[in-house]
């Protein structure tokens, strides 16, 4: 195999880098020829790689980053390679190593709207959109299971395409001849009594690992124990740190020394490795530290923590601003009298675990893939008067996907789409859904005709996006299917014509066989208390997803739920959500859709045997909150919804 990869820089102590120099190793191993395309390239060459370096020095690094993604595009001759690896996000690329965090859903989630209109964030996104959305790479390979889930809300990213690797651990990270006697020289190094414990911070990029927020912990920690100190190892300039541990008078107890010291010998040292950084994506020094039996102390949003508590080799730091509480758990962790050997042990234990073979899994990956169409991807064809997408990697659909494919193709896809024949399930003077059968399955083709601009109007006086086809239906569907929320399997979708009035559009989904709807099996079934609570937590579940992915349903009533047949009390109940045609989708719900969508949903409840209890369950569930907490903190938007409510049903009645 004649394997690409692109990578902005390199430089030795980077966790990017070493995966980089990792998969390439491996790579070259297995007999493929390896050619690696970087902007800056520090530190000694991979053997056998074929490097080229492209110059892209400028002042400002957002203008490096484009500068480096346009001379590659020109240096790059797809022809000379099967497949290219990419470290960064950017366009072009087969397969996406994801180093990184969902930019979006900062840019989206945490920040306000003037810093996505920054050149840095526009460039970002775009390029992210570009390598991860439905156009972009074949294959993702994440490090953590959160990437998943971010994927999946902000860009609809499918599981087919998605690999989660297990941890890369460098087993010349925890190798250590003499762990006693790297401890005595590293002391008599700094010149320090050699009973003194050493509190460890290791990692480059000293503000992104909390190195401010481990140092006032420290100084706290100090006033009470004088006879530890504090170690900071790694790449960056410390001289802002060492002003901040002047300023608290621990001077003396904190050092900094850079690369100085190997990996292994500072991690076998240790007697604690305290790691309260701001971003953690996935954080190998904190298994590297299980591993060399060294207890940890590391905040909870880092993407290993949960090995932490799964093996009981230290604590979480859930706040990183409450420098006390940092500082009782440093105490707690250095004077609980816990032998080595029970350390030991349970780093024995953690052996056990797939920790080293992520180069390995990646090169696995890559062979897989070479050679290999798009076939289990969205297949997606546009030009100016038409765009149409399908899933071909439904077995049970392949017949009529075969037939889309080729009337598609021959330029005779709407015609193929209008002579359907079959039962009409439902006519309105916009659009028609069609009951059919192709081969053994059934399906419904929503067909839409133009909604015309006397609609279009009075949804823009009303201050709404009107409608106007299958895009917001097939766009949710997709959505729903990354976020494993039920719902109906789209197979395909289309659209012909620009004028927004007259465009044709329609969307094709499997039949969901032996399902009722769920508030008629309400008002014709009684229940116990467990079925019932079985059911609130599955709509609950279904609720707080999809509003947290930023869909809101506008018609969502409880006749929009499905519940598959039959249902056990033994099993947990399928519950399906349909008819997302009028379904919108933004970065975060606003309040007034919020609103509407549970308002709705409690008014279809006001006439079935539903509780005032069952009712706090669902909220319960929803929010994940206490009813003390909940009534407390969403008092306002619980009174909206409620008022709303009734508002409907008295429409109604």
């Amino acid at each position: 195999m004649k394997l690409a990869i692109a990578i902005f820089r390199y430089f030795p102590y980077g966790g990017l880098q070493r995966d980089m120099k990792f998969i390439a190793e491996e790579a070259i191993k297995r007999g493929h020829q390896v050619t690696i395309f970087c902007g800056d390239w520090q530190g000694e060459k991979i053997p056998a790689a074929d490097i080229r370096v492209i110059d892209t020095f400028v002042w400002f690094n957002i203008a490096g980053v484009r500068r480096f993604v346009k001379a590659f595009e020109k240096a790059f001759n797809r022809s000379e390679f099967e497949l290219l690896l990419g470290f960064n996000k950017m366009p072009g690329l087969d397969v996406y190593f994801a180093g990184d965090t969902c930019f979006a859903e900062k840019a989206y989630g945490d920040r306000s709207w003037f810093y996505r209109l920054a050149p840095r964030s526009r460039l970002y996104l775009d390029y992210e959109e570009s390598g991860l959305g439905e156009q972009g790479a074949k294959h993702i390979f994440c490090l953590v299971p959160q990437q998943i889930r971010s994927l999946a809300r902000w860009y609809s990213t499918s599981k087919d395409r998605i690999t989660l690797m297990p941890p890369g651990i460098s087993k010349s990270h925890i190798a250590c001849e003499s762990p006693q006697e790297a401890k005595t020289k590293i002391l008599t190094d700094l010149n320090v009594d050699q009973a003194s414990k050493i509190i460890l911070c290791l990692g480059s990029g000293f503000r992104t690992k909390g190195v401010d927020i481990s140092i006032d912990s420290f100084a706290v920690f100090h006033a009470n124990d004088s006879g530890a100190l504090l170690l900071v190892a790694g790449g960056d300039d410390p001289e802002k740190y060492r002003q901040q541990a002047k300023k608290l008078c621990i001077d003396d107890k904190v050092f900094f020394v850079g690369h100085r010291y190997a990996v292994a010998d500072l991690l076998h040292s240790a007697d604690l490795l305290l790691h309260p950084a701001r971003y953690e994506l996935a954080g190998n020094v904190i298994l590297e530290a299980m591993l060399c039996g060294c207890p940890v102390l590391v905040s909870s949003q880092s993407g290993y923590a949960y090995y932490v508590k799964q093996f009981e080799m230290g604590e979480l730091i859930y706040s990183l601003k409450d420098v006390q509480k940092i500082a009782k758990q440093i105490n707690c962790l250095l004077t609980t009298p816990v032998r080595k050997e029970i350390w030991a042990v349970k780093a024995k234990q953690l052996f056990q675990e797939d920790l080293f073979s992520r180069a390995m899994v990646a090169v696995d990956g890559l062979e897989n893939l070479k050679g290999v169409s798009d076939s289990n991807v969205q297949q997606f064809v546009s030009n100016q008067n038409l765009c149409w997408a399908l899933l071909p990697n439904l077995r049970d659909s392949k017949q009529l996907i075969i037939q889309l494919q080729e009337s598609f193709n021959k330029g005779t896809g709407f015609d193929f789409i209008k002579q359907i024949q079959g039962v009409s399930v439902r006519k309105m003077p916009d659009r028609e859904t069609v009951r059919f059968i192709n081969g053994d399955k059934t399906y419904y083709v929503k067909r839409h005709f133009g909604v015309g601009w006397w609609e279009i109007a009075k949804n823009l006086l009303q201050l709404r996006l009107p409608v106007i086809g299958a895009a917001n239906e097939w766009t949710a569907l997709q959505k729903l299917s990354a976020l494993d929320i039920p719902s109906l399997q789209a197979v395909a979708y289309g659209i012909q014509g620009r004028n927004p009035a007259r465009q044709e559009s329609f969307v094709i989904t499997e039949e969901l066989s032996d399902v009722v709807q769920l508030d008629h099996f309400l008002q014709n079934h009684s229940l116990s208390i467990q079925q019932k609570v079985s059911l609130i937590q599955k709509v609950a579940h279904i609720a707080r997803e999809m509003h947290a992915a930023g869909i809101n349903h506008r018609d969502f009533y409880l006749c929009h739920f499905m519940l598959k047949q039959p249902w056990e009390l033994v099993s947990h109940p399928q519950v399906f959500i349909i008819d997302l045609h009028r379904a919108q989708i933004r970065s975060k719900v606003p309040e007034r859709w919020l609103v509407k969508d549970l308002a709705g949903l409690y008014f279809s409840s006001m006439s079935l045997p539903i509780s005032l209890r069952d009712r706090l369950r669902f909220l319960r569930f929803y929010y994940q909150k206490s009813l003390v907490d909940m009534f407390t903190q969403e008092k306002n938007i619980l009174s909206k919804i409620e008022a709303k409510a009734k508002r409907l049903y008295k429409k109604h009645e």
